[in-house]
């Protein structure tokens, strides 16, 4: 797990929210921060953030370590500026479609980017980045409850339940995207193994489960992607759905 606010503090606030400043004298930098915080979601992309070396990262841009430590003092400071760049992309809910519609989107396109960029995932959120982006769009999320009637602290609880449902369920559908690689077979492959298997094995030792499969519990909404892929989808758009439910039975 990687967590942020590793790095100087001062440092790091002043890259997220002034960016590098211009040297008045001397040459023209050859990069700018943005291509560098690019660069390196690149290669967390590619390797994971364990992977990821200020080394890796100067070789990928084509320049040596020492000057890349003339933008940023270290990959504690990068990590936080990864994540908030990331949230850059990200839209922000709108107000207008109301409450519901806004944490929904406001899920969805969080479920997008974990599966874009899977290593999020390995990421800790309990010290959060205080970049200007983040908190750009945890601000619109909670500005959704706004005139709700509910306390302060239930619309920070709210939001929360939604961002946690939302990453939960996000480490289940990468993880199913990722299995056929990281296993060599199939969700087809790795279940024909074992049907018979396991189907001798219950012999009807666990009627409420045979009943709930036999009605149709363990069906999924699509066959088109493999099932245990669909089924984190469909588990995640069922739980976002009971999330969103127990809001407005507290709104009410």
């Amino acid at each position: 797990m990687e967590y942020a606010g590793r790095g100087d503090p001062a440092r790091t606030m002043a890259l997220l929210w002034e960016g590098v400043p211009v040297p008045r004298r001397g040459p023209r930098q050859r990069l700018d921060l943005p291509r560098i915080v690019d660069a390196a979601i690149a290669e967390a992309d590619r390797a994971g953030p364990a992977a990821l070396s200020m080394r890796a990262l100067a070789h990928a841009l084509g320049i040596g370590p020492a000057t890349l430590y003339t933008y940023v003092p270290g990959k504690a400071e990068l990590l936080e500026l990864m994540v908030d760049r990331i949230a850059a992309t990200q839209p922000l809910p709108v107000p207008d479609a109301g409450w519901r519609a806004g944490l929904h989107d406001l899920a969805t396109t969080d479920l997008a980017v974990y599966r874009a960029h899977p290593w999020l995932l390995q990421v800790a959120t309990s010290r959060t980045v205080f970049g200007p982006h983040v908190l750009t769009r945890y601000d619109a999320a909670l500005a959704l409850l706004a005139g709700s009637g509910l306390a302060a602290i239930e619309v920070v609880g709210c939001v929360a339940a939604v961002e946690s449902h939302t990453r939960g369920a996000a480490a289940a559908v990468v993880e199913a995207e990722q299995a056929p690689a990281a296993t060599g077979s199939s969700d087809d492959e790795w279940w024909e193994r074992r049907a018979p298997l396991l189907a001798e094995r219950m012999d009807g030792r666990f009627p409420r489960l045979a009943a709930l499969e036999t009605a149709g519990a363990f069906d999924v909404s699509d066959t088109a992607l493999p099932y245990t892929l669909q089924r984190a989808l469909d588990r995640f758009a069922y739980g976002l759905e009971l999330v969103l439910d127990a809001v407005g039975a507290r709104i009410r």
